[in-house]
């Protein structure tokens, strides 16, 4: 349930950024290139040294800090827009750590399964988690539009931040 929690969070963020930037502050294309390009570069940049520290230190704390610190940084978004201090650069930095954060959940997301579950539950196990994503990038655009267009975008990223959803990964348990 968490992480599909984390998946649908993850789809408002999505598409809440890009609409922050489009609607509420106006942004140029090429605004928005940068910012599509802010949050995809931290994937060229941090993604090998990722794997590495990865490998060294257990995953489950991993995956609940850079989850954690996902949800927090996006509360950067309503709270500058409450304060009018919202702009491109605060919108660029954000989605730029945000993505940090991603690598290495995602690095270490695709690892931590192996490590919880035996051999023969592996592949119900991944069953799951997929099911998870697939249905929540299906639906979550849709229930993200709605609750964006309902309280606005740099509000609709509020319910991303951890204190709306649980900030862990899956467990064995939930398997």
């Amino acid at each position: 349930m968490g992480q599909t929690a984390s998946q649908f969070g993850t789809q408002v963020a999505l598409l809440g950024m890009p609409l922050v930037a489009a609607l509420y502050l106006g942004a140029s294309p090429m605004q928005m290139g940068l910012l599509g390009f802010a949050e995809y570069a931290s994937f060229i940049i941090f993604g090998l040294l990722a794997g590495v520290w990865i490998d060294r230190f257990p995953r489950r704390p991993i995956l609940v800090a850079a989850n954690f610190f996902r949800g927090a940084l996006l509360l950067i978004v309503p709270l500058t827009a409450l304060t009018g201090f919202l702009n491109m650069t605060v919108l660029y930095l954000v989605a730029f750590i945000v993505g940090i954060c991603t690598v290495f959940f995602d690095v270490a997301y695709t690892s931590f399964l192996p490590s919880i579950v035996s051999k023969e539950q592996l592949v119900d196990g991944n069953s799951k988690l997929e099911t998870s994503k697939s249905t929540a990038q299906i639906a979550g655009p849709g229930l993200s539009g709605g609750l964006e267009q309902l309280i606005t975008a740099p509000f609709a990223i509020w319910f991303t931040s951890p204190h709306s959803r649980q900030s862990s990964p899956f467990t064995a348990s939930n398997m």
